[in-house]
């Protein structure tokens, strides 16, 4: 007995070990003890559930355990038109608003809209001092022009050679 109380104090990492399978232990049994008690309502499984609603559908056939008391449909009908009433309200304020949302915003853009072809017009006028209408070059007008500018120019010799580095 001996040795082995000698053989875990002499391994720190075996007592480590001993110590997180020990409190993982106690945790659980902590949660099992914490999961039955009657602070919540009590948990059912769906089996049981079901059974419940398929003996309300029959027409209460069997006769199970009561259920606890809960309002009856009478009492809880007027107030839930109440709620459905508010709700479809709010709901109709809220469409009112967002459609009036919309229609500002559908104006707004058609004024930009046109403020934005006012000046394109303005701009694409040929006689506006803005707008001129500069030469259009292809690529084959470009590579002639770079050709002739070899031929017409000084020759490559009396060009200096660190103009043409930079």
């Amino acid at each position: 007995m001996g040795d082995i109380i000698d053989f875990f104090l002499g391994n720190p990492f075996l007592i480590i070990i001993l110590i997180g399978i020990v409190s993982s232990m106690l945790g659980r049994k902590k949660q099992s003890q914490q999961s039955d008690a009657p602070n919540g309502p009590p948990k059912k499984k769906w089996q049981d559930v079901m059974r419940e609603l398929q003996g309300e559908g029959q027409g209460n056939q069997q006769q199970g355990p009561a259920p606890a008391p809960v309002r009856k449909v009478e009492q809880q009908a007027p107030q839930a038109a109440e709620i459905i009433d508010e709700t479809k309200n709010e709901a109709n304020q809220r469409i009112a608003e967002l459609r009036r949302l919309q229609q500002k915003y559908d104006q707004e853009r058609l004024y930009q809209k046109a403020k934005a072809d006012n000046i394109a017009s303005a701009i694409s006028d040929n006689r506006s001092p803005v707008y001129r209408k500069g030469p259009s070059f292809g690529k084959k007008q470009l590579i002639d022009g770079i050709i002739m500018s070899e031929v017409l120019g000084p020759p490559r010799a009396k060009r200096s050679l660190q103009r043409s580095r930079k």
